[in-house]
């Protein structure tokens, strides 16, 4: 991660440096929460990493302890403080140095160079719902529908904690709070379930950062599939199978529509989407979306006491930068480049490695 950090050592919030392996970024605050007993709510960072990689990230704790921690898989080193917390997007972007195995390098070095010359799009990654994954439908699916119960139970049945004990089994509410090692969050939203009987009541009670992530999930899940869907009509492309049965389209040529979109931003799926002036046929897919969802009198909504839909824009086509080779052998190449923030290297490996061969240069 690429962030220049400001330091002030009166400040009130601690800053340190994360390194993890084979852990989400969320999965290792849940057990800084408990190690530390620091609610997620005083938790910031710029962006979610990846759990199948070794990541380094910067995190930001109002009042954190200035020490050093070290768990299972993870390392937080405390660097100083700060004025201000951490925030999704704050980061420049990200390096990145990852080894491709069971590959051609010769074809995947002729995808690279194509790739690095036409951008790809700039798909929000796998990472970006892995809040809700697991569940059988988007978080904010059950929350727009109004029923709670049901999300408040599929919020527990795939906690990282809990998932492999309850998948299936109805939920032991009194049991699940005398579990050791329980977070503060999940305590306090199992007391006040307990305590009043609404399920609404005791999501309300989850952190802000996390209620988002939710949010967001649907929201990003809808934009991929407007563009995806515009990408599909207006440029050669290939598509691929992506989560939750929806396909990611990425055009060989960028055509003349997509040509003109470097620098062109989307609105997230949001009110303001509905009065946007970009490209009529782009705006027709954001609209299709809207109304298949049934969501056109949702978007002004607000539920567990948030905006729903927020406004903001998206880059439709993003680019790499200093890509390169750093090892080449029969079957596999690692690479380096950098991907400004919000941009995924998945999203960017998915072309790559999934570029037809019949569009590649002889």
């Amino acid at each position: 991660e690429v962030l220049d950090l400001e330091f002030d050592d009166q400040g009130p919030y601690s800053y340190y440096l994360l390194w993890k392996r084979g852990m989400n970024t969320m999965a290792v605050l849940d057990t800084v929460s408990r190690r530390w007993k620091v609610t997620r709510d005083r938790m910031g960072f710029c962006g979610l990493k990846d759990k199948r990689a070794v990541t380094t990230q910067y995190i930001s704790i109002a009042g954190g302890p200035e020490e050093d921690l070290e768990g299972e898989n993870f390392r937080l080193t405390f660097l100083g403080k700060g004025s201000r917390p951490l925030q999704i997007g704050d980061a420049a972007g990200n390096v990145f140095t990852v080894r491709l195995r069971n590959v051609s390098p010769r074809e995947i070095t002729e995808a690279l160079s194509l790739v690095r010359e036409i951008g790809f799009v700039n798909y929000f990654g796998e990472q970006r719902f892995a809040s809700d994954l697991s569940m059988e439908k988007p978080m904010l699916r059950y929350l727009l529908e109004g029923d709670f119960e049901t999300a408040l139970r599929e919020y527990f049945a795939h906690h990282p904690l809990w998932k492999r004990s309850l998948s299936g089994k109805r939920i032991d509410w009194k049991g699940l709070l005398a579990v050791d090692g329980v977070p503060a969050v999940e305590k306090a939203v199992l007391r006040t379930y307990l305590r009043k009987g609404d399920a609404e009541r005791a999501l309300r009670v989850l952190p802000k950062p996390v209620k988002l992530l939710f949010f967001f999930s649907y929201q990003s899940l809808l934009w991929n599939r407007a563009v995806s869907r515009f990408v599909r009509r207006f440029s050669p492309s290939f598509c691929v199978p992506f989560v939750r049965g929806e396909v990611l389209c990425f055009y060989t040529d960028p055509g003349p529509l997509l040509s003109q979109g470097g620098d062109l931003m989307v609105p997230f799926i949001s009110k303001e989407a509905i009065h946007w002036d970009g490209p009529a046929p782009l705006k027709e897919e954001i609209l299709r979306v809207v109304e298949e969802e049934g969501i056109v009198g949702k978007l002004d909504a607000e539920v567990l006491g948030l905006k729903v839909f927020s406004p903001g824009q998206r880059r439709l086509i993003a680019t790499v930068r200093d890509l390169k080779v750093v090892d080449r052998g029969k079957r596999s190449l690692t690479l380096r480049f950098f991907l400004a923030s919000g941009s995924y290297a998945t999203v960017f490996l998915l072309k790559v490695l999934t570029f037809p061969k019949r569009f590649t240069r002889d």
